[in-house]
């Protein structure tokens, strides 16, 4: 007899995939459903996620990862994990064997800001909050609108209150016309008492924004005067925080986000900058590297374009609550190797304990539909390479100083042939080992779509075809190209001239905006004793290239204007980061032991962006239009509605969800939708 719930075929092994496949395959899976299967382009699991080893087992990422202490779905995933696979009992030489052993606390972030003919750098500090990303006790609702509103005045007080200075010098607001020769009140003194007296105002529900935020005009008024008087870096700064929490504040309360059915959601179809700027923020503010740093947190210019900031209002306010106010223990958390040494092999060991299969070099090539247009009826595979003779089920793991991790080849010794190396790309030849049709009734029963967003058009032709709103969502929800570079160098950072490690600065000059301090993760490289590099450091960045496209634009061009690109900044702007290493203008290439480039131009690669008038035409993971068919990935409608760890875990979660016949919100943190 079969099991009701027949047999699931999971088309995608990245982090909404593999999180689809946990929650359908908890303890009793099986007196519910026949098999689970998990379907994998190549060799590697992890999708955007995805890390590998290279020579001399350098970590060698898709891109730059970190966590926010606000992802409690994705933290709860990583600790149900490490304590099922309990590797101090099963497997304690592992070096790697709690979740608190693969994420480290790095609270350390900072902006870059060119100031006085250079570049200067904002370090932020974040206070330790009280339990740590998911605490099973917590629910992920403990931020809401009116709390953003009294926390965001509490943030600006805060940075106020750490530039309150009276010693000499300080500027004074007075109403005479004369300035003073002293004074005990300073500027942060008169902003902090304008600051309490908003605070209290919301405080007492006085939510009309009038009398909330006019307290704060005068105080706004007088600090952007006094930028023009002294031109102190800090009375910039702190103009820029002020302008733009109040015009956040206000527009929450003007526009009636805290008691609106939609929530955050009311105002996506505005782009953030200008409802910021209708809402009072200054111009300044906006175009501040505060600003920045949240656009290239989530990659949020069209076609790349740092001229087209294009990001939802509500989802840049969500997100900018969710970062400065709904953390546990740190505000950013780092792994302590590559996400797929220390997040996806993990997840992979665990669930194949648990009995779910995995298929290995199989490409999706296309849904099918029945005659009636209501079930997928049959999915279309193909096998890129066989197994060698006696390889039951391809083993994707290799150990480097202890660590099961990918390799950044998949393992010859288990293939016929020895495999090729181009079997993850979407260009790659297509000289496959075999056809595959998986079948409804024979091979799989129920489909969860794990595939990234710039993919779909290709392998759900049909389903396109057949429904306006699948049409409707690939068109106005966007991606963008992306690429990652690191850096081994051989001196420590000291040494080069950097002092804060372990920092992450964003806001920086383009290609590569975003930089990373990773020498917490050399311990897991197998460099050579005699000649180890004593420093690492990762960028990241969008990259502008146009999908669709045909390959002749996507791959050979593409690379290589990359790599010109990335040749060019190394030698010209390491300088802001490493100034002892630069001379007449130049880096000292022969500090870099090693390099690596990842050019994120496959349409399975792109990162998937939150453009204005976008958020209503994605779907949700339980309303594909077919009875047997969930979606799964950062590109559905979740409520996050932003490319992240986080929303790709919430994904496979409503999708699993809808297999099972439950609830969409069963056993989901947070209250991202309405």
């Amino acid at each position: 007899m079969r099991r009701p719930g027949g047999k699931i075929a999971i088309l995608g092994g990245g982090v909404a995939g593999l999180t689809a496949a946990w929650r359908l395959s908890e303890p009793g899976w099986q007196n519910r459903f026949e098999s689970i299967t998990v379907y994998q382009r190549g060799w590697r699991l992890g999708g955007k996620g995805a890390s590998s080893r290279g020579v001399h087992g350098r970590i060698e990422e898709h891109g730059l990862h970190v966590w926010l202490g606000s992802y409690e779905n994705a933290f709860a995933l990583l600790r149900e994990c490490y304590a099922e696979l309990d590797r101090d009992a099963t497997d304690p030489t592992v070096p790697i064997r709690t979740w608190r052993d693969a994420l480290i606390p790095a609270d350390n972030p900072a902006l870059a800001e060119e100031w006085g003919g250079g570049w200067q750098m904002w370090f932020g500090t974040h206070p330790v909050t009280p339990g740590l990303p998911g605490d099973p006790q917590g629910t992920g609702r403990e931020l809401s609108a009116a709390a953003f509103v009294t926390q965001a005045l509490q943030l600006a007080m805060a940075f106020v209150d750490s530039l309150r200075d009276t010693g000499p010098g300080t500027l004074v607001l007075s109403p005479s016309p004369q300035r003073p020769v002293a004074s005990s009140v300073g500027l942060a003194t008169v902003v902090a008492r304008a600051l309490t007296a908003a605070t209290l105002a919301v405080a007492d529900h006085t939510l009309r924004p009038d009398t909330a935020v006019a307290v704060l005009n005068p105080a706004l008024e007088a600090i952007a005067e006094s930028i023009d008087r002294e031109n102190r870096l800090d009375h910039r700064r702190l103009w820029v925080l002020l302008s733009l929490v109040t015009a956040v504040v206000r527009g929450i309360l003007a526009d009636h986000l805290i008691t609106h059915p939609n929530g955050f959601r009311a105002i996506n179809d505005e782009e953030f900058s200008a409802w910021v700027v209708r809402h009072g923020g200054h111009p300044d503010a906006v175009q501040s590297p505060l600003v920045r740093g949240l656009y290239d947190l989530v990659f949020g210019y069209r076609d790349a374009d740092p001229d087209q900031p294009a990001v939802g209002a509500g989802v840049m306010t969500f997100l900018l609550g969710q970062v400065l106010f709904g953390y546990k223990g740190s505000l950013f958390w780092k792994m302590t190797a590559g996400m797929g040494d220390v997040v996806i092999a993990p997840l992979y060991q665990a669930l194949r304990r648990r009995g779910v299969v995995f298929e290995f070099f199989h490409r999706l090539d296309a849904l099918h539909l029945d005659a009636r247009r209501q079930y997928v009826e049959a999915i279309t595979m193909g096998r890129q390479v066989a197994l060698a003779d006696g390889v039951e089920h391809y083993d994707p793991l290799i150990t480097v100083r202890g660590l099961p991790v990918f390799p950044a080849e998949p393992r010859a010794e288990q293939l016929v042939g020895g495999g090729a190396h181009d079997l993850e790309s979407h260009f790659g030849k297509r000289d496959d080992a075999e056809k595959r049709v998986l079948r409804r009734g024979v091979d799989f029963d129920h489909a969860v779509l794990a595939v990234s967003l710039g993919m779909v058009p290709t392998v759900a032709g049909e389903l396109l075809r057949d429904r306006a709103e699948w049409r409707e969502m690939t068109s106005h929800v966007l991606t963008v190209a992306t690429q990652g570079m690191q850096l081994w160098l051989r001196p420590d950072e000291k040494t080069l001239g950097w002092e804060r490690p372990g920092a992450t600065v964003t806001a920086y000059r383009r290609p590569f905006e975003t930089f990373a301090s990773m020498p917490h993760t050399l311990w897991a490289e197998d460099w050579p004793s005699d000649d180890r590099p004593r420093s690492v450091a990762y960028f990241c960045g969008s990259l502008r290239a146009p999908w669709p496209c045909d390959s002749a634009c996507h791959t050979e061009s593409l690379t290589q204007r990359a790599r010109a690109d990335a040749t060019e900044f190394v030698d010209r702007q390491l300088g802001a980061y490493f100034p002892n290493a630069v001379r007449d203008g130049r880096f000292l290439r022969q500090l870099v032991k090693s390099e690596y480039l990842s050019v994120n131009i496959d349409p399975s690669d792109r990162y998937v962006q939150s453009v204005p008038g976008s958020d209503k035409y994605r779907l949700r993971p339980d309303e594909s239009g077919y009875d047997n068919l969930a979606l799964a990935g950062d590109w559905t409608d979740t409520g996050i509605n932003a490319g992240c760890i986080e929303a790709a875990v919430v994904s496979g979660l409503q999708a699993a969800n809808a297999v099972a016949g439950r609830g969409r919100y069963h056993r989901i943190r947070g209250y991202y939708m309405p």
